[in-house]
């Protein structure tokens, strides 16, 4: 009786970070049960992609221009219901774990994962598993809930502290506007003088300072 060969897994990536992306996709290229299909930065080119071919899995970043990760996801459950989706992702909490879940994601996982555990991780997705990395429970930090303090000392609005904090959460800005019930052109505003005021560069710098100051 002759043995069929194993086909392999095919993936796809979709991350903004070039370099990150390019990394990823040769170590995972090295096994001989994966293959690379296809690879996008930002959500609309990943829904381009899957346009023209179907991976078994998709490996997508949360924070993402054009289209984040998270609505990118919501839309391909929809379309592309036999993809099996893993987040990989810098930014991780259990409020953001139980929303993508409920979406359809199958994994959710830190970009800090070692290789080996990443391979077991989605050879398990594969066969039909779920990966959410377990977590202490998040923890509001005194600093944020302090108010008035972090506030007054950074010269922050109200408004500006309440962006901030869903900028923490991995909001983007159409969903934060969605969310305050303002414009879009008023939440780039508010990102600008954030940045100014903070001294840092862009939605990155406000997303990294938010973090460091734990106001998640």
């Amino acid at each position: 009786m002759e043995l069929t060969e194993q086909q392999p897994t095919t993936l796809m990536i979709a991350d903004d970070h070039k370099l990150f992306a390019e990394g990823l996709s040769a170590i995972l290229s090295e096994q001989h049960n994966f293959k690379i299909i296809g690879m996008a930065s930002n959500g609309k080119e990943v829904l381009h992609l899957l346009n023209n071919q179907v991976p078994d899995i998709l490996i997508l970043d949360l924070n993402m221009p054009v289209l984040d990760g998270e609505i990118a996801a919501e839309k391909i459950r929809q379309l592309f219901p036999a993809v099996k989706i893993m987040v990989l992702s810098m930014y991780y909490t259990t409020k953001l774990a139980t929303k993508l879940e409920s979406i359809g994601v199958m994994a959710f996982v830190q970009k800090d994962t070692d290789a080996e555990t990443l391979f077991k991780i989605i050879s398990g997705l594969q066969k039909g598993e779920k990966y959410f990395q377990k977590i202490k429970p998040d923890i509001q930090a005194s600093s944020f809930n302090d108010g008035d303090h972090f506030q007054k000392s950074h010269n922050l609005t109200a408004r500006e502290m309440e962006i901030l904090k869903l900028i923490s959460e991995d909001y983007s800005s159409q969903q934060i506007a969605q969310k305050l019930f303002i414009a879009l052109n008023t939440v780039d505003t508010h990102r600008k003088n954030m940045a100014q005021k903070l001294n840092v560069n862009g939605k990155a710098g406000l997303l990294k300072f938010a973090l460091e100051n734990k106001l998640r």
